[in-house]
């Protein structure tokens, strides 16, 4: 194991959440106000393991205490390269997720396409806090075949709505646009697929 001195430990009473995260292997973090109580509170993605999807730790910040605690774990949602900080001839990855804090204090997560065929995805999710659980508020997809002329396609939906817009390229080079309507979904994000985005989009 890794010298302490190199591990930012977050230490809490349950288990699950009292493992030590490396700096080293953060990706990524974010601070905004999650919860909308004036605190600032973080977000982190962390690498696990080469191969594995990588984790996505949030805390809350305990306003009367000030100090911030860790509330949920999100694991094998995101996918990513290993950034192979630990070997020989150290190289970032450029697929990599990215986070941004929104207005509405929410988090967009940008997941871009893996470099694997030539079928290529990228996706976004819109994260928000809900009667004490992260949920996936909206979620946005672009495609294409970079093999293949007019295979363009993409869908932006409001998963708490159910409203939102789907998109493809028309074999003539023209785009096609339709409105997406179903019933709305309140899906933590812990339990959230790329399938269930896709069947919104696609009307079921």
């Amino acid at each position: 194991m890794r010298l302490i001195a190199t591990c930012l430990m977050f230490f809490v009473p349950t288990v699950a959440l009292s493992e030590p995260i490396e700096t080293q292997k953060i990706i990524t973090a974010l601070t905004g106000d999650w919860n909308g109580d004036g605190g600032t509170d973080l977000a982190l993605i962390v690498q696990t393991e080469p191969t594995e999807p990588m984790d996505m730790h949030f805390f809350l910040r305990d306003i009367e205490h000030n100090y911030l605690k860790p509330v949920e774990v999100v694991r094998d949602q995101i996918l990513g390269e290993w950034n192979g900080y630990d070997r020989p001839g150290y190289e970032n990855s450029d697929t990599e997720p990215e986070l941004t804090a929104l207005p509405n204090n929410s988090i967009r997560l940008f997941l871009p396409a893996m470099p694997v065929g030539s079928q290529r995805t990228n996706q976004t999710l819109t994260i928000a806090y809900r009667d004490g659980a992260f949920v996936v508020a909206g979620f946005s997809y672009d495609s294409e075949d970079y093999l293949k002329e007019n295979t363009k396609a993409g869908c932006d939906l409001n998963v708490l709505t159910g409203k939102g817009e789907s998109g493809k390229t028309n074999e003539d080079g023209t785009t096609s646009k339709l409105p997406v309507s179903v019933p709305g979904r309140v899906i933590p994000f812990a339990n959230w697929s790329f399938a269930t985005g896709l069947s919104g989009c696609q009307g079921s």
